[in-house]
């Protein structure tokens, strides 16, 4: 039997509408003949850009919030549709799903809800895959997410994340909050209620399609509201689909990593498996974790 049997898992779509209809339907056919039982509501048509109206997306997400029989909520896609509902969602509800036992999945837009129910709801939820993407692909999902997918239901904690980490300090070992997720949404609410105000946290970040100079300007935002240098560790993912300029002139996102090494007094550490790429991580945000480095690799524990 694998880690998905006689799981139950319902699918959501709190943001975009369907990008592709074929790959919604192999995740689904995935997910079942893996053993799955899939709840899904999505409609198979949107509305302007978004799955549905806000009103339908908002009651969905509380409609699986509601639910005592889930192991996971996932998302069909991200795209963009939380920035409309972050200040009507019921955190108490979606907190006492994930309290009993209920893993929310996703990312992009989705960080969002990571950063809202861990600030108003004081709960953890798990960076990861898309429904339709990453499980909707024609050859499966690639090898690395599923068994990062698998594990999160194998037990708890769940096992090391080990990588492959160019970090500016030769050692390390730190203990903080792990939290953060796609850069562009984190900047799209830093300094509301629905941003957690962490001191000491181990904060990741990934974005897809923002040049460099765009990158550094966001954390740039984070530092002068004071929460970038607050952090015990930046983990920095993917940053992937950006076109350099013929101007760039060697300006590319080594640069920018550089130049926030010099600038503040918080390590960083690269090559975190995670952002829009098929080979994610599964990241428990809002969960206390142990990460060691040694300057070439790098590794997160999470702790009880």
């Amino acid at each position: 039997m694998g880690a998905l049997t006689g799981r139950t898992i319902q699918v959501i779509a709190p943001s975009g509408s369907h990008l592709s209809l074929e790959e919604f339907d192999r995740a689904t056919r995935w997910f079942e003949a893996h053993g799955a039982t899939l709840i899904c509501e999505v409609p198979r048509e949107g509305w302007q850009r978004f799955s549905a109206t806000d009103d339908e997306r908002l009651a969905g997400i509380h409609r699986a919030a509601a639910r005592t029989d889930l192991d996971a909520v996932m998302i069909t896609r991200g795209g963009y549709g939380l920035s409309r509902l972050i200040d009507r969602i019921d955190w108490s509800l979606v907190a006492a799903s994930s309290a009993r036992g209920c893993r929310w999945i996703g990312f992009s837009d989705f960080t969002l809800l990571h950063l809202g129910l861990l600030a108003q709801g004081g709960a953890s939820s798990w960076a990861g895959p898309s429904f339709s993407a990453d499980f909707g692909a024609s050859d499966g999902p690639d090898p690395f997410t599923l068994e990062q997918f698998e594990a999160i239901f194998s037990g708890d904690p769940p096992p090391a994340l080990q990588w492959a980490a160019d970090g500016a300090n030769a050692r390390l070992e730190i203990e903080g909050v792990l939290w953060g997720g796609n850069l562009s949404m984190i900047c799209s609410v830093a300094g509301t209620p629905w941003c957690p105000d962490l001191s000491g946290g181990l904060l990741f970040i990934e974005d897809v399609s923002e040049h460099p100079y765009r990158i550094e300007r966001m954390l740039h935002q984070l530092d002068h509201l004071g929460l970038l240098r607050r952090q015990a560790a930046l983990l920095i993912g993917h940053f992937s689909d950006w076109r350099s300029a013929p101007h760039d002139r060697g300006y590319d996102l080594d640069a920018v990593i550089d130049y926030w090494r010099k600038r503040i007094d918080v390590p960083i550490l690269t090559g975190l498996p995670f952002g829009h790429v098929p080979r994610k991580a599964l990241l428990n945000v809002g969960r206390r974790h142990r990460l060691e480095a040694d300057g070439q690799a790098a590794s997160l524990i999470a702790l009880s």
